[in-house]
Protein backbone atom coordinates (compact mmCIF):
# COMPACT_ATOMS: atom_id res chain seq x y z
CA UNK A 1 0.00 0.00 0.00
CA UNK A 2 1.68 3.29 -1.08
CA UNK A 3 2.08 6.01 1.35
CA UNK A 4 1.62 9.62 0.95
CA UNK A 5 5.19 10.46 -0.09
CA UNK A 6 4.70 8.09 -3.00
CA UNK A 7 3.33 10.09 -5.44
CA UNK A 8 5.47 12.80 -5.07
CA UNK A 9 8.83 10.68 -4.86
CA UNK A 10 7.72 9.20 -8.21
CA UNK A 11 7.24 12.98 -9.73
CA UNK A 12 11.05 13.85 -8.18
CA UNK A 13 11.79 10.88 -9.38
CA UNK A 14 10.77 11.21 -13.25
CA UNK A 15 11.96 15.46 -12.96
CA UNK A 16 15.39 14.00 -11.91
CA UNK A 17 15.68 11.59 -14.57
CA UNK A 18 14.80 14.12 -17.05
CA UNK A 19 17.72 16.38 -15.49
CA UNK A 20 20.08 13.86 -15.92
CA UNK A 21 19.01 12.91 -19.72
CA UNK A 22 18.82 16.85 -20.59
CA UNK A 23 22.44 16.81 -18.91
CA UNK A 24 24.06 13.25 -20.29
CA UNK A 25 22.57 14.51 -23.93
CA UNK A 26 24.63 17.74 -23.67
CA UNK A 27 27.60 16.17 -22.69
CA UNK A 28 27.43 13.68 -25.56
CA UNK A 29 26.77 16.12 -27.86
CA UNK A 30 29.82 18.83 -26.74
CA UNK A 31 32.24 15.20 -26.53
CA UNK A 32 30.77 14.57 -30.31
CA UNK A 33 31.62 18.16 -31.30
CA UNK A 34 34.84 17.90 -30.05
CA UNK A 35 35.73 15.02 -31.78
CA UNK A 36 34.48 15.77 -34.79
CA UNK A 37 36.79 18.98 -35.10
CA UNK A 38 39.47 16.33 -33.60
CA UNK A 39 38.90 13.84 -36.21
CA UNK A 40 38.34 17.00 -38.97
CA UNK A 41 40.53 20.05 -38.09
CA UNK A 42 40.69 21.15 -41.63
CA UNK A 43 37.64 23.73 -42.95
CA UNK A 44 37.47 21.59 -46.93
CA UNK A 45 37.51 17.96 -44.84
CA UNK A 46 34.14 19.29 -42.59
CA UNK A 47 32.75 20.64 -45.77
CA UNK A 48 33.68 17.43 -47.66
CA UNK A 49 32.17 15.06 -44.38
CA UNK A 50 29.09 17.24 -44.44
CA UNK A 51 28.57 16.80 -48.33
CA UNK A 52 29.36 13.14 -47.98
CA UNK A 53 26.50 12.52 -45.13
CA UNK A 54 24.32 14.80 -46.85
CA UNK A 55 24.88 12.16 -50.61
CA UNK A 56 24.32 9.21 -47.76
CA UNK A 57 21.23 10.52 -46.21
CA UNK A 58 19.45 10.79 -49.63
CA UNK A 59 16.65 8.75 -50.94
CA UNK A 60 18.68 7.40 -53.37
CA UNK A 61 19.87 3.60 -53.67
CA UNK A 62 23.39 2.52 -52.59
CA UNK A 63 24.51 2.50 -56.30
CA UNK A 64 23.69 5.96 -56.91
CA UNK A 65 25.43 6.60 -53.61
CA UNK A 66 28.78 4.55 -54.66
CA UNK A 67 28.75 6.44 -58.22
CA UNK A 68 29.08 10.21 -56.20
CA UNK A 69 31.98 8.52 -54.02
CA UNK A 70 33.11 7.74 -56.79
CA UNK A 71 32.88 11.21 -58.54
CA UNK A 72 33.95 12.40 -55.61
CA UNK A 73 36.87 10.40 -54.75
CA UNK A 74 39.67 13.20 -54.16
CA UNK A 75 38.01 15.50 -52.19
CA UNK A 76 36.01 12.92 -50.08
CA UNK A 77 38.54 9.94 -50.13
CA UNK A 78 40.45 11.04 -47.15
CA UNK A 79 36.99 12.02 -44.93
CA UNK A 80 35.94 8.58 -45.29
CA UNK A 81 39.05 7.03 -44.59
CA UNK A 82 38.84 9.10 -41.44
CA UNK A 83 35.46 8.05 -40.73
CA UNK A 84 35.77 4.30 -40.78
CA UNK A 85 39.17 4.30 -38.49
CA UNK A 86 36.74 5.45 -36.20
CA UNK A 87 34.61 1.93 -36.65
CA UNK A 88 37.52 -0.26 -36.52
Amino acid sequence: MPNRFTEAALRAQALTNKQLATEVAALSSAMNREKFHTLFPKKEEKEAFVALMAQVEKETSDEEKIVVLQQHLATAGSVVVKALKLLV
